[in-house]
């Protein structure tokens, strides 16, 4: 286990919750430019900006996110709580769906995706979801 000294311990969570912020921010972004990029799909332009956006937001933040959030988890000490484990489950659905966006974009620019615009709107009410039952179980700890 760590042991973090008190501004150390602040500012890792500072970090964390930025990085949090713009992961999920870029999750939910992502999620609206395939619809944009769907209901356009003769501008080659939606590729790329999708290839930006995974790029330069949610890989970064992601990345961060996770580095943070393992300081943090080792700093706690009980790893045995139930929160801490529905926490983490919740975390991996995002990185699932993070998985399932990338492939989705490269499914897009080669055409293979056919979805309508519709469908893309409402996947990004999934990590809206994902977010707050996970800032709602850090701060209720429910279990």
């Amino acid at each position: 286990m760590l042991d973090l000294s008190f501004e150390a311990y602040v500012w890792t969570k500072v970090v964390h919750l930025v990085a949090i912020t713009a992961w999920i921010g870029g999750l939910v972004a992502m999620s609206e430019i395939f619809a944009l990029h769907a209901a356009d799909r003769a501008d080659p332009a939606w590729a790329g900006r999708e290839r930006a956006l995974m790029a330069r937001v949610v890989l970064p933040a992601s990345a961060v996110a996770l580095a943070t959030g393992l300081v943090l988890l080792l700093n706690y000490g009980d790893l045995a709580e139930g929160w801490l484990h529905a926490k983490i489950t919740a975390v991996a659905l995002l990185l699932a769906y993070q998985i399932l966006l990338a492939r989705m974009s490269r499914r897009l620019s080669g055409e293979i995706e056919n979805r309508p615009a519709h469908v893309f709107r409402r996947l990004k009410l999934f990590p809206i979801v994902l977010f707050i039952g996970i800032v709602a179980l850090v701060m209720v700890r429910p279990f």
